[in-house]
């Protein structure tokens, strides 16, 4: 064993019994077995082999990559696998050069450079020396990997070459493993070995006619590799910021007990928006550091992965500057595992996925995990309640699959499955996260103690209407207030009597509005008439579009109670003058943000069109928005005073 890890020793061989005992021999004695596939020899290798301590695996059919593949495939478990040749040109005594890096988790394959190292006078002929460096150049041509040598002297994590899926039977088979190496993400590394002139003649670079068709062949794997997955250009680092689209009662579920359904999607809506504004912060500072001819692929973008949205949405919220994917069907693991294999799929050297519940991030966190994918093949950023606010890769490996998300097992269970993938890993400091209402007090803010949206009705002997619209008004995380200027029916007892809270002040629409707008406890109000009806699920209509920052306001489409010809040519009318000339009125319901009103000065206080004349203002400060869902308004002035 080296350093805790079990190392093997695979030496193919066809008719090399002048040197291969003596290869056998020199292997250091902390190899745990040293295995020579004999491929098809007639001279007596495989007892020289045997004589020298080796295990025999017999390989009839010819070629290296068989060969190979045979000493695999009885190879049993191990951590480490080391590949040479049985012609003495390598140097068993420089095994350690190659494992160390393994065993110290700095690498996952290390290549013995010859380039680097030195090679003997006449070990390696013109040919051969071309042939290694087209395929080296093809290599990072094609897969932008930087290699000097394609050399036999290598060793590889053993989880690691299981998932290369190595097939190749002749001696492109070190050409497919750096291919594969590449396209897997992982870490690679060359070392100066030495190199000696082989035992013998061989019956490749030792003739023109063998050299030039090893180099065929090498070339006819290069390009099997590219046609069969052709290589994607690099990308920069990704970051995966994995998100929700705010949407009342199905937002951060668990809160709505404490905070209520729309109290708990604004707490979603705020903390991503922190959250972005951290990423964007950590992917400027990253970018500013990169320099030289690296600079490309070392940059950072970030992806937002969504769902519970559509892409409309979350661009009209967010803004721009970053990727917008949907998370897709599936649990969480599956959801967050394809969003990472997609990144590292597209060509991203290291990919890094965080959610939204950690207030303590920050970008100098986000820059750390990046710079742990250096050393480490995954990074884990741990919470305090026994989960993971980050996780980072960088090559494909099942660390999400049969993961219990949301409970205290997460971290432990991923660090398992990673361990069990073979990765090395790096973990970060530990964050809060905010999950329950237990957790609330890690927010950086407090949090109001009010609801979220204020109805307010004014009322003026309107006892006929007034329940139905309190009725259809109430609801949670709202704030339903009946200003009435002084009926003599019964009006306020009724509205009280509804679940409003009832307000008294002098009669004029224009004037209970803005009284009721005083006393409303809300960041955002709703005026509402006493002879209409908002409908169901309101209040999500109204938050969704108050979650684009350039809306200020809007109302509600326009319709009737009584069917007709001439309801429906008033309500096209309506329609046409809101969503057209952007001049919804009083009969719509209209919406706004509280600051907005005040700054407005409320409504003016006219005998007539006050409501309109504030719109005209209100537009001037932002977007309005014509929500598709109707208020419905009475039609008894119709009755009363004719359509027209």
């Amino acid at each position: 064993m080296f350093d805790g890890q079990i190392v093997k020793v695979i030496i193919p061989a066809l008719n090399e019994a002048k040197a291969v005992g003596r290869v056998v021999e020199t292997v250091p004695q902390w190899v745990d077995e040293t295995i020579v596939v004999d491929n098809g020899s007639t001279d007596g290798t495989v007892g020289v082999a045997a004589a020298a301590g080796a295990s025999i695996v017999r390989e009839p059919w010819r070629g290296y990559g068989r060969a190979c593949l045979a000493g695999l495939a009885a190879i049993g478990f191990c951590d480490v696998v080391v590949f040479l040749d049985a012609d003495f040109s390598d140097r068993p005594e420089q095994i350690p050069r190659l494992v160390g890096p393994i065993a110290a988790g700095r690498a996952d394959m290390v290549i013995g450079s010859r380039v680097f190292g030195g090679a003997e006078a006449g070990s390696l002929g013109r040919l051969q020396r071309f042939g290694n460096a087209l395929s080296c150049g093809l290599i990072r041509l094609l897969w932008r990997r930087r290699h000097t040598d394609p050399g036999p002297f290598r060793a590889i994590r053993w989880s690691a070459l299981r998932g290369l899926k190595m097939r190749d039977p002749t001696c492109g088979w070190k050409i497919e493993m750096q291919i594969k190496a590449a396209r897997a993400h992982l870490r690679v590394l060359e070392v100066p070995v030495s190199h000696r002139k082989r035992s013998g003649v061989s019956r490749i670079s030792g003739t023109r006619r063998g050299a030039a068709a090893a180099g065929a062949r090498i070339l006819a794997t290069v390009a099997r590799c590219a046609l069969s997955d052709p290589p994607r250009p690099a990308r920069p680092n990704r970051l995966i910021v994995f998100s929700r689209y705010p949407l009342p009662g199905r937002a951060k579920t668990r809160l709505i007990p404490a905070l209520g359904p729309a109290g708990a999607a604004e707490l979603q809506r705020r903390m991503t928006e922190r959250t972005m504004q951290t990423a964007l912060a950590a992917r400027q500072q990253w970018n500013d550091t990169c320099r030289g001819p690296q600079a490309d692929t070392d940059r950072m973008e970030v992806e937002v992965c969504y769902a519970g949205g559509t892409e409309r949405r979350m661009r009209r919220w967010l803004g721009r500057g970053f990727r917008l994917v949907e998370q897709g069907e599936g649990d969480l693991g599956a959801r967050m595992r394809r969003a990472v294999e997609r990144a590292l799929d597209d060509g991203c050297e290291r990919a890094v996925l965080i959610g939204t519940d950690c207030m303590e991030l920050t970008s100098g966190d986000i820059s750390a995990a990046f710079e742990s994918l250096h050393e480490a093949d995954g990074v884990f950023g741990p919470t305090a309640d026994g989960g993971c606010w980050l996780i980072g890769l960088r090559r494909n490996a099942d660390v999400f699959d049969g993961v219990e998300w949301g409970t205290s097992a997460v971290l432990q269970q991923s660090l398992a499955k990673a361990a069990d993938a073979g990765l090395s890993v790096r973990t970060l400091r530990a964050l809060a996260d905010v999950d329950t209402p237990d957790d609330l007090p890690h927010l950086p803010w407090r949090l109001p103690e009010r609801p979220y949206l204020s109805v307010v009705i004014p009322a003026l002997n309107e006892a006929a209407s007034i329940e139905a619209a309190v009725a259809s008004a109430r609801g949670e995380d709202v704030d339903v207030l009946v200003v009435d200027g002084g009926s003599r029916d019964g009006t306020a007892d009724l509205a009280a009597r509804a679940g409003a809270r009832v307000l008294t002040c002098p009669p004029g629409r224009a004037v209970q509005q803005n009284f009721g707008a005083r006393a409303a406890m809300a960041d955002v109000l709703l005026l509402l008439h006493a002879d209409r009806t908002l409908p169901a699920g309101y209040v999500h209509h109204v938050f969704d579009a108050l979650a684009d920052p350039r809306c200020v306001g809007g109302a509600f489409e326009h319709r009737t109670d009584e069917p007709g010809v001439v309801m429906e040519i008033l309500r096209r009318l309506v329609r046409f003058r809101a969503r057209r000339l952007h001049m919804p009125c009083g009969d719509q319901a209209l919406f706004v943000r509280r600051g907005v009103f005040n700054e407005l000065g409320g409504l003016p206080e006219l005998p007539i069109a006050g409501e309109l004349h504030f719109v005209r203002r209100l537009r001037r400060r932002g977007r309005l928005t014509i929500l598709p869902a109707p208020a419905v308004t009475s039609a008894r002035r119709r009755r009363q005073v004719g359509p027209l």
